[in-house]
């Protein structure tokens, strides 16, 4: 099966990760939310697929083309 790394477009916070390890994820769905700047950026999904891999934590600062989660592509 195909993977996807999700990067992060920004350097900031992550404020809330909304997935879990074996999720089901498709188009559109809520993915993490990083803050940056006093801003909340929500990052969606733009694929279909099972969550595989989760690289960041809550409350962990990243920078702008880091790996955030892993979907395997269904």
């Amino acid at each position: 099966m195909e993977e996807i790394a999700v990067k992060s477009p920004i350097t900031g916070l992550v404020l809330e990760i909304s997935v879990s390890l074996s999720e089901a994820v498709g188009p559109g769905d809520l993915l993490v939310v990083i803050e940056s700047m006093k801003m909340e950026n929500e990052l969606l999904s733009e694929h279909e697929g099972t969550i595989k891999e989760i690289n960041v934590h809550e409350n962990q600062p990243i920078s702008e083309g880091q790996t955030i989660l892993t979907i395997e592509l269904s």
